[in-house]
């Protein structure tokens, strides 16, 4: 065996090759000797070293490393002043870098990286500029074998998780046995820097570095060598001679539930519906059936889609974290050329059968390029469709896009029945077929696959003006509705000024001072999340510009002194990954967010909620709640505080509001009863339910508003 026993290609491109387990492990496995100089020295960056190098080691094989500080503006500026001071602020920056590990993989990647250093397998040098400026930044490896083959590579790549599957990076790999020269440059490039005989660059073996490493990460002596196996899989998954696109990484555990999802949607021939509540693994349920379809049939062909771009980015995420790069297909999408990626791949899946998955969103999903590659697709193509928030293709201008020539579908969504539209339900179950599960949020709870949570409905009533300008939409609606074959309809212009009116009582402008008083005890909290409402309050009377959540940031900034980041539909993916990641740290103690929080996005660490505006449209607000009830480490309970909107007080209501207020107060009826039912203290909605009824003295059954909230003109929809 030997490095010219296995596949390697002249180039490999981050965005559409595993370049961990489709070169590094295969190569790594076949070598005795490894040399890196890596652009930066810190601990995630050193745990990443040691992705492949189990073979390696079996064989008594050796490693080097020469890396570069990561040095701060106070740094570079301590260095200036005096070179005599160097060796001090590099000894700083590196011990500053040693921080603790993200992961347990990382954790365990550390006490094997600290024996290697302990048995003298693993040795590390820091490189230094010879000028008193500036750093080491080169980017290079060399592998050996025992059969005297060498394998070099060099590019944009760092030893981080970010450089292997978020970022665009490539490396130019060369052989020996076919450039011999340029691998040969690479070792005496190596070596020069090494031996410290470089003209530019010089290199220090810090040991104090080496005992900081051993005395923070080493846990025991034992040296793992299946940790490459459990965290990336096989590098090359094998079964007959077949590679395998999809397979599922040894951290990930599917409950019970999931596997049970899985057996019904092959039991209905790979076509169905899974009908689970927010939080309680779509993603990854999906990614298994994926991985069980391509088994069963050999090869897949998987698109994904989703209804916006941070979701297919979410995606993206999760898939990488499973080794697979998928084409990213969107106006934003990371790939240089996403249309040609895309292109290419169908056609080695045409000519070869390589599986691939590409993930895209609805709007793409109608793009000509994309059309034309599904209207190409053939019976015998195991392609695969896989629609998340299913509900969405519901309505007639994305129905329309379904390719009735792939014939395995699977559809996603929390809430698949779509709000007073059986019709656009009907579609949906008539495409994908069946529910292979339905796993509510009661089940959900009950099981332990979210957490339980605390409710608390907070009345909040319009301002006098605000109600003014209330009844006076609400006097013009009336004029705008029509009764057709026997129900009850509103005319365009009367939709119209359903959404003002519902604008109006999300903006009401005593939220702002209710929302002062609610947070004042969680004020030295964090893993916070306020809801707000896409709308600027009140301007007719109070002249406000502002939109709502600037008004909550200044609020709980200025007078709390809480620090707070928003998240809105504004936000690129990688300022969404750092907020999400700012959040979970405790850096931001609040979040605020608009509607893009509503469909699939990941913030498990929210322990406490305050929605200020909500829509009556269930679905939406349902999606809401199962944000709030992801599990988190530490995190045992949720708490969620709504904010109910009424046109007046209870203690002002008068005998005949109830039909000016019908549509408002029953869709705050149907979403108390729905948040509070599966609440741990449930009795506090049921007490407000039967106040609000009081005061308005109606006699309502809650489990049928639905049907109520129809009747009131279709109202509901935001």
């Amino acid at each position: 065996m030997g490095l010219q026993n296995i596949t390697i290609q002249n180039e490999y491109n981050s965005l559409e090759e595993d370049v961990v387990r489709e070169f590094l492990i295969p190569a790594l496995s076949e070598s005795n000797r490894y040399d890196r100089a890596a652009g930066y020295f810190s601990s995630s960056g050193l745990a990443k070293q040691t992705v492949g190098i189990a073979e390696l080691v079996k064989k008594g094989g050796h490693i080097r490393i020469i890396a570069s500080p990561e040095l701060s503006e106070e740094d570079v500026k301590a260095i200036d002043e005096g070179y005599k001071l160097k060796a001090s602020v590099i000894r700083e920056s590196l011990l500053r870098s040693l921080r603790n590990p993200e992961d347990e993989y990382e954790a365990e990647r550390l006490n094997l990286l600290s024996n290697l250093i302990a048995a003298g397998i693993l040795d590390i040098k820091v490189a230094l500029l010879r000028t008193e400026s500036g750093i080491f930044h080169d980017k290079f490896g060399i592998l050996y074998d025992e059969n005297g083959d060498s394998v070099a590579f060099r590019g944009s790549m760092n030893e981080t998780e970010n450089a292997y599957y978020h970022n665009f990076e490539t490396i130019d790999v060369y052989r020996s046995w076919v450039d011999d020269y340029r691998v040969e440059s690479k070792k005496d490039t190596f070596n020069k820097m090494w031996d410290d005989l470089d003209s530019s660059v010089t290199t220090v073996m810090f040991t104090e570095i080496k005992d900081a490493i051993l005395d923070r990460y080493r846990r025991d002596n034992n040296i793992d060598w299946s940790i490459d196996l459990r965290q990336f899989g096989q590098s090359k998954k094998r079964d007959k001679g077949k590679e395998w696109l999809i397979n599922i990484p040894g951290r990930v555990h599917l409950y019970e539930y999931q596997t049970d999802a899985i057996d019904e949607w092959e039991n209905r021939d790979f076509c169905g519906i899974y009908d689970m509540a927010t939080g309680t693994g779509k993603t990854f349920t999906a990614l298994a059936s994926m991985e069980r379809f391509e088994k069963r049939h050999g090869n897949i062909l998987g698109i994904v889609v989703c209804p916006y771009i941070h979701l297919v980015n979410q995606w993206a995420e999760d898939v990488q974290e499973w080794g697979i790069n998928p084409i990213i297909c969107h106006s934003e999408s990371p790939l240089p050329d996403w249309r040609k990626s895309l292109t290419n791949a169908f056609r080695r899946y045409k000519t070869n059968a390589k599986s691939f998955i590409c993930l895209v969103t609805n709007d793409t999903f109608g793009d000509s390029l994309f059309t034309e590659m599904l209207n190409s697709i053939s019976d015998s193509m195991n392609a695969v469709l896989v629609v998340d928030e299913v509900h969405n293709f519901g309505a007639q201008n994305l129905s329309k896009k379904l390719p009735e020539n792939i014939k395995y579908r699977l559809g996603l969504s929390a809430t698949v029945e779509r709000y007073m539209d059986d019709e656009g339900t009907g579609a949906i179950l008539q495409y994908f077929g069946e529910k292979c599960i339905y796993y509510p949020i009661e089940r959900a709870i009950k099981e332990k696959a979210l957490v339980n949570y605390e409710y608390y409905p907070i009345i909040v009533t319009l301002t006098y003006e605000e109600l003014e300008e209330y009844r006076k939409i609400t006097k013009q609606i009336t004029k705008c509705i029509v009764e057709k074959n026997g129900k009850k309809k509103i005319s365009d212009i009367g939709q119209q000024l359903l959404f003002k009116r519902t604008r109006l009582v999300a903006g009401a402008e005593n939220k702002l001072e209710t929302l002062k008083e609610v947070m004042l005890p969680y004020k030295d909290d964090k893993h916070l999340l306020v809801y707000c409402g896409a709308t600027r309050g009140f301007e007719e009377y109070k002249g406000q510009k502002e939109r709502q959540i600037d008004r909550v940031e200044k609020i709980l900034g200025l007078e709390y002194s809480m620090s707070t980041h928003r998240f809105t539909a504004e936000e690129d993916a990688e300022q969404r990954r750092k907020i999400k990641e700012g959040f979970a740290d405790g850096d931001y103690q609040v979040i605020t967010a608009i509607k893009c929080l509503d469909e699939g996005v990941n913030i498990p660490n929210i322990h406490v909620a305050f929605i200020m505006a909500s829509s009556r449209n269930p679905k939406e607000f349902i999606q809401r709640r199962g944000r709030v009830l992801r599990k988190a480490p530490g995190k045992e309970r949720a708490i969620i505080y709504d904010f109910v909107t009424l046109p007046r007080a209870l203690s002002e209501v008068h005998f005949g509001d109830f039909e000016a207020d019908r549509a408002i107060v029953l869709g705050e009826l149907a979403r108390i009863y729905e948040f509070g039912r599966y609440s741990i203290n449930s009795r506090v909605a049921d007490s407000m339910i039967d106040d609000i009824q009081s005061a308005y003295d109606i006699d309502i059954f809650v489990d049928s508003l639905d049907q109520e909230m129809e009747e009131a003109y279709g109202e509901g929809r935001d």
